[in-house]
């Protein structure tokens, strides 16, 4: 017979006896999607240095990927070189970077593709 017992912040106690045999201990953060924000961590590695709660990691990183028929434009809040755009119309992955001295945009990302207007994923260009 199996016994189950729910765990209280500060408030559970439990007590062994020789009757015991296994104790098993699971855990999962409980809550609502909002108390992200009152999930601190520490040492963010990445992109994600200079965040301080699961919360400002999430929008950060939702902020660097774009899913849309048409591509973000300069003006967009948080556009950053190395952002990346899916075109659900051409189903294409671009990434947002340099083509040119001081002139941004979205250039296609496409495995063995030599043309001019693409970049080859080849490791060792980014």
């Amino acid at each position: 017979m199996a016994t189950t017992i729910s765990i209280t912040p500060s408030t559970t106690t439990l007590n062994a006896t020789a009757q015991t045999t296994v104790l098993t201990i699971s855990s999962a953060i409980g809550g609502d999607v909002s108390d992200a924000q009152a999930i601190t961590f520490t040492n963010p590695v990445g992109t994600l240095v200079g965040t301080e709660t699961v919360e400002e990691a999430l929008n950060f990183l939702a902020n660097q990927f774009f899913v849309s028929t048409t591509a973000p434009t300069a003006n967009t809040q948080n556009l950053a070189e190395g952002d990346l755009f899916y075109d659900t119309d051409d189903n294409q992955l671009k990434i947002y970077r340099e083509t040119s001295s001081g002139n941004f945009e979205f250039v296609p990302i496409m495995i063995g593709n030599d043309s001019a207007d693409s970049d080859t994923v080849d490791a060792g260009s980014f």
